[in-house]
């Protein structure tokens, strides 16, 4: 990475950002097919299991049970990525997705489902979704190295585009007709979305060789090696204050994002009144905020900076959610809504492009894999907890994770500066590189 002097948080990139290579929108195509398929999928079981069940903790469960395999599995998938051909493990992580969901339509169309099946399920899809999320993050600078923010904001976007516009309202109008239909196009999508990764070219595939002034080889012995390979990630963010400071950062929003969305069905559909048909076209809405704060903020990072931009948008989260939880009607919880989404999105995007920036790219799994199993690991506990401050009112969940996004990002702010002028400073040494 550029040893660079950083520049003042926030200047502008002085080069306009260059165009995004075919590579990366077959990549991107890949992308949007899983986002489809995740979009039904998590529209359509806890639809089931709101039918299943009333009580709002088992609801919760399913969250709980979302975000589970991140805490047993990331660091190991992080290990495994930085080893092995990246698209193929993205592709077969997608075609066990669409087994487990396929045998679910069929338990489903059955009338054997229940709420012990969609845990399962929900397990077993999302031990997939760690390999394919962490391998996707780790090909991507390969692929837009020069051009990340707009990389970012297109895969956020779209992913909002497929996901909640598209698979949301689908999941849930297939659902009204029958159960098992949404899980069975859930199915097809993610085996599509595996079929068109296999074009990525081969330099993508595989983590670069590590610098010449590494340690030592690993370990021959499998168990040893893969422990070595962990270990030296988390080394890394260890001696490496801005990045431990910015992995605790996403974790502990995710923790007040997870006590917000556990509960969501039930205070969109119990509390606002929303009907069940309709609950998919709610969530539709707040995809056309997170789409403009996607786009907006690979658009525009390089004339605001990524520091400011990345604090505004995690504040204005917060104070979106309250209006969210203090709403006085179902339109006015939805346009409420579409902000915090859109916030959400635009501060997603500028601390996306902050770590693939900083990491070197041979640790980029392992990294990645520690953020996210730390940020999802605390997850099922703000599942959890969402869930029993609903049992005392739907809106409690919406004030916590307030509260948490606001505490949370005034914390973090000495650290998130210094880390977006690294950023800044190695993306500019980048676009002077003419090997970019």
């Amino acid at each position: 990475m550029s040893t660079n002097t950083p520049p003042a948080p926030g200047r502008p990139s002085p080069r306009p950002t260059p165009r995004l290579s075919p590579a990366f929108h077959r990549f991107w195509a890949g992308s949007l097919s899983s986002n489809l398929a995740d979009g039904i999928m998590l529209t359509a079981l806890p639809m089931l299991a709101a039918a299943l069940t009333n009580d709002p903790l088992a609801v919760a469960g399913l969250t709980a049970a979302r975000y589970l395999p991140w805490l047993l599995f990331g660091l190991l998938a992080g290990a495994l990525v930085d080893r092995v051909d990246r698209v193929r493990a993205m592709v077969a992580a997608n075609l066990l997705r669409a087994a487990a969901i396929t045998a679910l339509a069929i338990l489903t169309a059955t009338g054997n489902a229940t709420v012990t099946t969609l845990y399962i399920v929900m397990f077993a899809a999302m031990t997939c979704e760690i390999v394919y999320d962490i391998a996707g993050r780790a090909i991507l600078p390969a692929l837009a190295r020069t051009a990340l923010d707009r990389a970012n904001g297109r895969l956020v976007g779209g992913r909002e585009v497929a996901q909640e516009f598209a698979g949301a309202p689908l999941g849930g109008f297939l659902f009204a007709i029958a159960a098992a239909l949404p899980l069975a196009t859930n199915a097809g999508a993610y085996a599509l979305g595996a079929l068109i990764l296999l074009g990525l070219p081969l330099t993508a595939r595989r983590a670069p060789a590590p610098p010449t002034d590494q340690p030592a080889t690993p370990p021959a012995n499998p168990v040893r090696a893969v422990l070595h390979d962990i270990g030296q990630g988390l080394r890394h963010i260890h001696t490496d204050p801005p990045l431990r400071a910015l992995i605790l950062f996403g974790a502990t929003l995710n923790l007040g994002a997870a006590a917000v969305t556990a509960v969501f069905v039930l205070t969109v559909q119990d509390h606002y009144g929303v009907p069940p048909h309709l609950f998919g076209v709610f969530l539709a809405t707040a995809a056309l905020g997170a789409i403009g704060g996607a786009l907006l903020a690979g658009n525009t990072a390089h004339r605001i900076g990524r520091y400011r931009g990345i604090t505004a948008g995690y504040l204005a989260q917060a104070a979106f959610c309250t209006l969210f939880a203090l709403a006085p009607n179902a339109p006015t919880a939805a346009a409420a809504w579409t902000l915090v989404a859109a916030a959400s999105a635009y501060g997603t995007v500028l601390s996306s492009g902050i770590l693939q920036q900083i990491v070197p790219e041979h640790l980029m799994g392992r990294v990645s894999s520690a953020k996210q199993m730390l940020g999802f690991g605390l997850a099922p506990a703000g599942a959890l907890l969402g869930g029993l401050l609903a049992r005392a009112d739907l809106r409690a969940p919406a004030l916590f994770g307030a509260a948490v996004f606001t505490a949370a990002t005034l914390l973090a702010l000495r650290h998130l500066r210094t880390a977006t002028a690294r950023a800044d400073a190695n993306e500019q040494a980048a676009r002077a590189d003419p090997a970019h």
